[in-house]
Parts: structure tokens; C-alpha cells; sequence
């Protein structure tokens, strides 16, 4: 890395600085430059259906109310009264048309706006701007229910930002009419820098190994086929990138169901017969060739949102607080539904099988970048190396094999840009090219209400 920009990439080679995983003045940068620019996930408009509902959250660091306002609006409020800086909600969520500051009882709308001042005419002299003091909001927007917000005000519309990725994405989040409800989130900290686990999305190398005990467990009370790293060399599955964003999907053209936790030898059924049911409703949303054929896989969106609805938030450049969402489609039969909550805790929860097996992982990575020693020596990125590019069937850069570290070169490529920007103008953004059959939109479903 030069001073003042950010080289941590050799794309000729692979090899990654890393100091990015540990010094607390690049995580400094980080919150500044990505947080304080990007769209995050937030949320999901299921966790505020009604009027006047709120839901705790956070964009990097900052914690946030995600409101609903009388009218059914959404708004992305900064949790800190204008006066001093306290919190004006302290609690997870709920239903409240106002939030009072507990420090000097500043009132605040759920829309944000100022309302009440004890002593506005007494100790203010009628002389305080109330109109210019309401919570800071953020710019909000939502895809398929999912809740995004920015602070940058030069931001690009949210559809801009996710691009082509949406074409992957709308295979899990934008299938059925009725669309998805979240459950959660179980909260835990691990003490891992936040970029693990989003370059982990796209690594498949790592399943037969790190994974080995938890897939044979599995395979023997699941039904679940034995994995080898033959299975995954010669798997026709692919990873592709579009604008920070990494997918990993399945052409699957053998009408079976997307596999998910939850499936097994017991519920198997149950999912062909919804997958087989439901097939009508997904192909006029989504085309027969995305409907029949695409499954999306392991993903992130950039910067922090991971396998669907799960937040790695920052805590530091030591420390990570992780949030994991369930999501169901809404119309789904229930003993799916709790097959899906079930078998999600049990593999990606803060016990998941899977998830420990992981969490050690990105603990020893986090751990070797803060050795001064260690960290002399690059990581070797060069899995793959100029074996991807353009498809003509599916948008983005998609690697020629499912084992590739394509995607995590490109997502720490991303990650530079944004470091390096000076604002969203330097950002460069891939145009949208793919075709997006059926009647899916942006909000879910042609006619529904903006947020």
C-alpha cells in the first residue's frame, strides 16, 4: 500500500496485503469510505409490517431505527438525539409513533422529525430550529423486501448498484408473489475481521476439507450425497461478479428443488412437491430459463451482507458482529417452513455445524494478519488466474470452473475502489445488460408500494 491509496491487490499475481485484515487506521478508512458509502442491508420490510412499527439496527458501526411511519413509509433513522448524543431507543423492536430522548426528553416523530422540546419557549427563548434538528436519515430503498440505506448522497439508485447480480439474486428473493417474511436475528461476536467471512461466499475449495465431519453427518442422517474435492473439480456449477457483488449458482436442469438447509431424506419430498407446484407462479416471475434453470448458491452483496439475510457487522478490525436472518417465502407450507428454520440454525446459527467449522477459519486468518512478521508475506490469491470472463448466457464475469478464487480477487478490487474514491463519481458501476424475463421488479411485484 502507497500513501495515501490503497494497493493491497496484484491482479497479476493474486497476492493480497494482509494488513487490511488487522490495522485499525485501514478499518479507520474502511467505515468512512464503505460504510459511509455503500448500500447496506438493513432489514426487511416483514420486521415493520404495520404502521408506526421499528426495528434496531445498524449501517456499519451507527446504530439505526428502521421505522415505519404513520403513513407506512420507511425511513432509516440515526439513533442519536441532535441535542447531545444519547440514544433515543434502546431496545430491539416494537410499535411507537414517537422516541423520546431519556437525557433531556427531546421528542422525536418516527419519521425523524423534531416534535417536542421541554422549555422551547422558557430556557430556548423561541429561538431553536426544530425543523433543522430532526434524527439524521439515511436514503433508503428496497429489492424483493430487503431493506437497503446509504448515507451518501451521491449514492447511485440502488438498482444501478446491485446491477446484473439481481438476475442471480431474484432466483431465492424474488420467485413468489406473495414474498418473504424474516425471522431473527440470532446476534452473536466472533472474533474475526468482517472481510472473512465475505470472501469465504465464493470459496468452495474449503467445503470437503474444513467441512468433512459436519458433511459426513450429513450424509449418514440426512441422505445428504459424500463430497470430495473430485465432486467439487468437476462440478458444472459457476461463480460470477457484477459490481462488488459475488454469486455462486447451479444450472439445474433437472427439476429438482434448490437445495437448502432443512432438506433431507424425511422432507425431500415435500420440497420437490412445492418446488414442482409452485413452478408455474416462479416461470411468470421470473422466465422459464432463470425459473427452471438457475440456483443461486453461496453469495454476498458488498460489502457485508452474506448467504441471504445475514449481516457481518463491523467491530473493529478484530471483531466482527454477526447476524442471522431466516427467510421463508411467506406462502410456504408451514412444515417447510420449519424444516428450513430448523435445518438454518442447525448449519449457519451461532451453533451451526457448519458455522464453527468456519468461524475457526476466519479466526487463524485474522489472527496470522496481526503477526508483523507474518503479514511480510502476502496471501496467494491465484487460484483461476485469467480463466474468466464474459458468458453468453449469464451476465457478469463467471469463472470457467466452480473452484476459482476469481471472485474474491475482484471483491477486494472493489474493495480498493471504494477506498480510493473520493466520491461515488470514481466509483466505476458495470451497466445492466441482462434480460430480465417475467414480472418480477425491483419491489417484488409490478404495483407494489414504494418505501
Amino acid at each position: 500500500m502507497g500513501t495515501g491509496k490503497y494497493i493491497v491487490i496484484d491482479p497479476a499475481t493474486g497476492k493480497l496485503d494482509r494488513r487490511i485484515f488487522s490495522e485499525q487506521g485501514i478499518y479507520d478508512d474502511e467505515i468512512q469510505r464503505i460504510f459511509g458509502r455503500a448500500w447496506l442491508m438493513i432489514g426487511h420490510e416483514s420486521l415493520v409490517p404495520a404502521p408506526d412499527d421499528f426495528f434496531h439496527t445498524y449501517m456499519g458501526e451507527d446504530p439505526v431505527i428502521l421505522t415505519r411511519d404513520g403513513q407506512g413509509r420507511l425511513h432509516a433513522l440515526l439513533n442519536m438525539c441532535r441535542h447531545r448524543g444519547n440514544r433515543v431507543v434502546r431496545c430491539d423492536d416494537g410499535s411507537a409513533k414517537r422516541f423520546m430522548c431519556t437525557y433531556h426528553g427531546w421528542t422525536y416523530r418516527n419519521n425523524g422529525s423534531l416534535e417536542h422540546v421541554p422549555g422551547e419557549s422558557e430556557a430556548y427563548y423561541d429561538a431553536l430550529d426544530k425543523a433543522s434538528l430532526g434524527l439524521i436519515e439515511a436514503r433508503v430503498e428496497t429489492y424483493a423486501g430487503i431493506v437497503f440505506a446509504t448515507w451518501a448522497k451521491d449514492a447511485p439508485s440502488l438498482e444501478a448498484y446491485l446491477g446484473n447480480a439481481r438476475w442471480y439474486l431474484d432466483t431465492v428473493f424474488n420467485r413468489r408473489d406473495g414474498g418473504m417474511q424474516a425471522l431473527g436475528p440470532m446476534k452473536w461476536l466472533e472474533p474475526v475481521n468482517w472481510k472473512t467471512l465475505v470472501d469465504n461466499c465464493s470459496d468452495n475449495y474449503h467445503v470437503p476439507t474444513s467441512h468433512l465431519s459436519s458433511a459426513q453427518v450429513q450424509t449418514r442422517w440426512l441422505g445428504r450425497p459424500r463430497l470430495s474435492h473430485e465432486d467439487q473439480f468437476a462440478s458444472p456449477n459457476k461463480h460470477a461478479f457484477v459490481n462488488g457483488h459475488s454469486v455462486t449458482f447451479r444450472d439445474a436442469d433437472d427439476n429438482t428443488p434448490r437445495y437448502m438447509h432443512g432438506m433431507s431424506k424425511e422432507t425431500v419430498r415435500l420440497f420437490q412437491e412445492y418446488h414442482e407446484a409452485t413452478m408455474p407462479e416462479v416461470e411468470r416471475r421470473l422466465g422459464t430459463f432463470r425459473a427452471r434453470r438457475v440456483q443461486l448458491a453461496n453469495h454476498s452483496i458488498f460489502p457485508n451482507g452474506i448467504l441471504g439475510l445475514r449481516l457481518a457487522l463491523p467491530r473493529g478490525p478484530l471483531k466482527t458482529e454477526f447476524w442471522h436472518f431466516v427467510l421463508l417465502e411467506q406462502d410456504a407450507p408451514e412444515e417447510i417452513k420449519h424444516a428450513i428454520r430448523v435445518g438454518s440454525q442447525a448449519n449457519n446459527g451461532a451453533a451451526g455445524m457448519f458455522e464453527q467449522d468456519d468461524v475457526d477459519n476466519w479466526r487463524q486468518v485474522t489472527a496470522a494478519s496481526t503477526s508483523r512478521f507474518a503479514r511480510r508475506h502476502p496471501q496467494d490469491l491465484s487460484m483461476g488466474l485469467r480463466h474468466a470472463g464474459p458468458h453468453p448466457d449469464y451476465p457478469g464475469l463467471v469463472s470457467e470452473r466452480y473452484i476459482s478464487e476469481n471472485n474474491q480477487r475482484l471483491f477486494y478490487s472493489r474493495w480498493e475502489a471504494f477506498m480510493n474514491a473520493q466520491s461515488w463519481a470514481q466509483i466505476p458501476l458495470d451497466p445492466i445488460t441482462a434480460r430480465f424475463e417475467g414480472t418480477a421488479t425491483m419491489r417484488g411485484s409490478a404495483g407494489s408500494p414504494l418505501p
